[in-house]
């Protein structure tokens, strides 16, 4: 079911930006789609990285997020700086989980990666479910990542 609806979400969200190169408007659409595709989530977005130590809010769906995440905190800022995706089925039970919102009980973050491989921002997701998320989450979100970070420019 899952799998099915991933599949769906996907062509949807190709459709839906391709031919698009403004990475805002991307990422707006993305959030957009993931956050209605999910009833189990209360919070979709991304933090892009704006220099090498701080991860800035961009586009989401939800409540308002943290606006800003120093590198060197939270599940946010241990993706950005090991480049991999961070599942955490209970952010209650982690000493360094940043709570942006008092509901959140599990996270899902997987990074941007640039054409280059370097990381440009992470797609975050929240639930306030715990133990909501799976290896299936992480391949289709990776997935879904991987197309917005084609988007980045090339320096």
């Amino acid at each position: 079911m899952k799998a099915s609806r991933y599949a769906a979400l996907r062509t949807q969200i190709d459709a839906l930006i391709e031919g698009e190169e403004d990475l805002i408007s991307v990422m707006a659409t993305v959030a957009c789609e993931l956050y209605q595709a999910f009833d189990e989530w209360n919070w979709v977005g991304f933090y892009r990285l704006v220099d090498p130590s701080t991860l800035k809010v961009g586009p989401y769906q939800g409540t308002h997020g943290c606006l800003t995440i120093a590198i060197d905190r939270g599940v946010c800022g241990k993706c950005a700086r090991e480049a991999a995706s961070q599942l955490e089925n209970d952010v209650t039970a982690l000493p360094h989980h940043i709570a942006c919102s008092p509901d959140t009980r599990a996270e899902l973050v997987v990074p941007v990666l640039d054409c280059a491989g370097s990381v440009r921002a992470v797609l975050d997701i929240d639930s306030r479910q715990k133990g909501i998320f799976d290896q299936l989450d992480v391949e289709h979100l990776e997935s879904i990542a991987r197309a917005v970070g084609e988007r980045y420019p090339l320096t």
